[in-house]
């Protein structure tokens, strides 16, 4: 710690800054808080699609958007009807099989059944028009499958934010994949190294778009200064998120999202208000409340972690990815942030008269 001096132009910026900051993040926070909703925006879309795996067939369930589809439209009005369906259906099952392709080490499958439904959400009444389709297919090779890849072309123009979320499970193993239009190929069941990976861009992702965390550690920077400060809050906040997120994902404590995003949006009014309250003073104090508002947002972690599906067979290596994944996409906000203070710094320095 004492090869860690402060920077005496950054701490200027952070302490010019650190008020005027505190009074807008708290009104931010304060009108997130009151405008937060239950579905929360950063968290993935849970349950679209399975893929089981039984000898040398794969049985898929998929949920297909109709905006990735083409030629159905006979109404324009961008849904899919059962007339729409049942008039184009056999092209509509070719585009299925394009967009949702499955092959083992490269080689196609042989379709034993497949077939086209609309969500039935009210029975016994006909199903009416759906954004979505659901696809079913038995497909089935040689031999059992050694390397099963989804390859997923359903996420053009309006799609390309929206995820595909997937379970593909084979005896007693499981995976849960999320597919992009950033990762849209995906190879099930290799291994702990590959999982380790995968999560831990999922984990990055995750908190690079997640707006609350990211205000949080705004302004957890942002009223104080110094170097020493900053590695004390952020190891503190990384030490507290990883106990309730490795808790949560072991299934040894569990908080509804309900009740844990409101609580991260009142962490950030809280941080705001500390700041007004103490100045700079009570770093000691501060530390303990950042590692506080880190448990809250380890149950935050672990609630996105659920709504992609779980880590599946290999909890180990995708928990620790999941989390690492997390540390590096706050080490390279963190990073960003205190960069641009000092930028600012010498931005006000240079534009200050001379001899004030």
């Amino acid at each position: 710690m004492g090869a860690l001096r402060q920077h005496p132009g950054v701490v200027a910026a952070g302490g010019w800054l650190a008020d005027r900051f505190a009074s807008q993040v708290l009104c931010a926070a304060v009108a997130a808080l009151l405008l937060w909703q239950p579905a929360s925006a950063h968290l993935m879309p849970a349950g679209q699609g399975t893929i089981n795996i039984r000898e040398n067939s794969a049985y898929a369930l998929i949920s297909v958007p109709v905006a990735a589809l083409s030629g159905f439209d006979d109404d324009g009005d961008g849904r899919m009807s059962l007339a729409e369906l049942n008039r184009h259906r056999a092209a509509l099952l070719r585009q299925v099989d394009d967009r949702l392709a499955l092959h083992n080490a490269g080689q196609a499958p042989r379709t034993v059944f497949e077939d086209l439904l609309i969500p039935h959400e009210h029975p016994p009444e006909p199903p009416g028009p759906s954004a979505y389709l659901t696809s079913m297919r038995h497909l089935q090779w040689p031999s059992a499958p050694e390397a099963l890849t989804l390859r997923a072309s359903v996420f053009e123009g309006p799609l390309s934010g929206q995820p595909l979320a997937l379970r593909a499970t084979w005896d007693a193993r499981s995976e849960p994949v999320v597919l992009t239009a950033g990762h849209a190929q995906h190879t099930f069941f290799q291994g702990p190294a590959a999982t380790f990976q995968r999560f831990m861009l999922l984990g990055a992702q995750h908190i690079l778009t997640g707006w609350d965390h990211l205000l949080f550690l705004l302004t957890v920077l942002a009223v104080g200064a110094g170097w020493r400060y900053w590695l004390a809050v952020t190891a503190s906040f990384t030490v507290a998120h990883s106990i309730t997120l490795t808790l949560s994902a072991l299934d040894r404590l569990s908080l509804s999202a309900a009740i844990v995003e409101p609580l991260i949006a009142a962490s950030i009014v809280l941080m705001a208000l500390d700041r007004l309250w103490r100045g700079e003073g009570g770093a000691r104090e501060r530390v303990l409340l950042v590692f506080a508002c880190g448990l809250i947002h380890g149950l935050g972690f672990a609630s996105g972690l659920r709504e992609l599906g779980g880590v599946g067979e290999h909890r180990w290596a995708g928990l620790l990815g999941f989390n690492f994944g997390v540390e590096l996409g706050q080490l390279v906000f963190a990073s960003l942030v205190l960069l641009l203070l000092g930028v600012f710094q010498r931005w006000r320095s240079a534009a200050a008269p001379a001899g004030a």
